[in-house]
């Protein structure tokens, strides 16, 4: 890989490793940021271990692994991880997933494919969220690759040919990586695979046949589940802002406050499930017959991978059944779990915060936060009825 050609992008190479961590470990900025963590692992120990990393896989086995094991701990009920007879240890794969947490949907997949002998696959993550520079170095030094956002005219085609070729070139050289289906979180959990994406992933391939230049990226749908959404009350409070207030877009305070919620709330259970791969879900014909394949029939063909994977928790149907005021559902859920889900709702409406002009729309509010929870149920219904109909002779 021609390494100076991807600087901008790139994780870090070895030889720049130990220079990183000595810039990084003499900032007292820093320091403060970690000793708030809670991690129970004193800064000078932290030095110490990181003086010990010559690579980003030795930072992600030696470090950042067991920082994200304290927060399954601390955070979480269960994490589990299940579908794993469909990859290989030494594979490597191209994982698109749904997008619920701006750090974690990655984080998490990647320590539970490690547990599962796998390898840690490199993070594609969006440059807005470089708040500070030493963020940019930190996330590089944990195996990501950059995704340039707000760009305009012609450095639009070349910062996406770019990103394409790199993640071609890196999977040719035997690593794995993950993406999210979308640009940006999914706010209303319908979790739907932007096709903007396969054709951003298809430029570095030599042939304009989608399904040719996206095979040799191995992609793997992946579906992450978490029982409570630790951001689902920001995520109801932007949308009010955004059809209260004109033009409004989110700060990078906005997006620094989204990252803290989502990693220390509470999330309850947790799961992922490792899909089939793209390249057997056509072989398996589940797809319309037009040929050559769009990206628009990959990305359902994708999607369907994904809803029908979810795991569904009480809340998933109590919301549902609440929205269409009949109790479709009530046999995978208590009364007991209802009136926990209840009030659960009404407590996420109180953590709301709007500008001193605006009055919180409770109605509204409360609509949004049972659609996020309602959503997944129906996809995957839809996704199921989907499967059954193309198996259908």
């Amino acid at each position: 890989m021609d390494l100076k050609k991807y600087e901008s992008i790139r994780p870090l190479a070895p030889e720049e490793v130990q220079a990183a961590i000595q810039h990084l470990t003499s900032l007292e900025p820093l320091r403060a940021v970690y000793d708030r963590l809670g991690l129970g692992v004193s800064w000078e120990e932290l030095v110490a271990v990181l003086r010990t990393c010559q690579t980003v896989e030795d930072f992600k086995s030696k470090v950042s692994y067991h920082w994200v094991k304290h927060i399954m701990a601390k955070c979480c009920a269960s994490v589990e991880l299940t579908g794993t007879e469909h990859i290989t240890p030494q594979g490597a794969y191209t994982y698109i997933s749904n997008h619920r947490d701006i750090i974690l949907d990655s984080a998490f997949l990647n320590v539970l494919l490690a547990d599962a002998g796998a390898k840690f696959p490199e993070i594609a993550i969006g440059d807005n969220l470089m708040l500070y520079p030493w963020i940019e170095t930190l996330v590089k030094l944990n195996g990501s690759f950059l995704v340039r956002r707000n760009l305009q005219g012609r450095e639009i085609l070349l910062a996406a040919r770019l990103l394409s070729e790199y993640m071609h070139d890196a999977i040719q050289e035997g690593k794995s990586l993950w993406i999210a289906q979308r640009e940006g979180r999914s706010k209303d959990s319908t979790d739907k695979t932007q096709p903007a994406l396969l054709k951003m992933l298809a430029l570095g391939a030599q042939t304009k046949d989608s399904e040719q230049a996206l095979s040799p990226l191995n992609i793997v749908p992946v579906t992450c589940s978490y029982e409570y959404d630790p951001c689902d009350y920001l995520k109801a409070q932007e949308m009010q802002l955004k059809r209260d207030v004109e033009g409004f877009k989110k700060s990078p305070s906005d997006d620094g406050i989204n990252m803290r919620t989502g990693i220390f709330g509470w999330k309850g259970e947790v799961s992922f499930h490792v899909g089939r791969p793209l390249s057997e879900l056509i072989a398996l014909g589940e797809v319309p017959l037009e040929r050559p394949l769009s990206v628009e029939s990959i990305a359902s063909l994708i999607d369907r991978e994904i809803h029908s994977h979810y795991k569904l928790f009480p809340i998933n149907y109590i919301a549902l059944d609440l929205i269409d005021g009949v109790e479709h559902h009530y046999g995978a859920y208590t009364e007991e779990d209802k009136s926990r889900a209840l009030q659960y709702i009404e407590s996420r409406i109180e953590l709301v915060r709007l500008p001193e002009d605006l009055e919180p729309d409770r109605e509204f509010l409360r609509r949004c936060l049972l659609m996020m929870y309602a959503n997944p149920v129906l996809s995957k219904l839809k996704a199921e009825l989907e499967t059954q109909a193309s198996q259908r002779p």
